[in-house]
């Protein structure tokens, strides 16, 4: 779990400080729906990586 947690945050120093200004200046509104965007691509993405090692793993 720690390891995911070190991912997490080198993928967050990753993000540009423009778009993180320019996420500050939105509404909260679109800021909410900005983050629940990327929470369900964060977890399509992971569901995916899963599938794929549980294919590699029965090949």
């Amino acid at each position: 779990m720690a390891d995911f947690a070190e991912n997490r945050l080198a993928l967050a120093e990753k993000v540009d400080p423009d778009l993180l200004q320019f996420l500050a200046r939105m509404p909260r509104r679109q800021q909410r729906q900005v983050l629940l965007l990327l929470m369900v691509v964060e977890n399509l993405l992971y569901e995916m990586m899963r599938e794929r090692r549980l294919r590699e793993d029965l090949e």
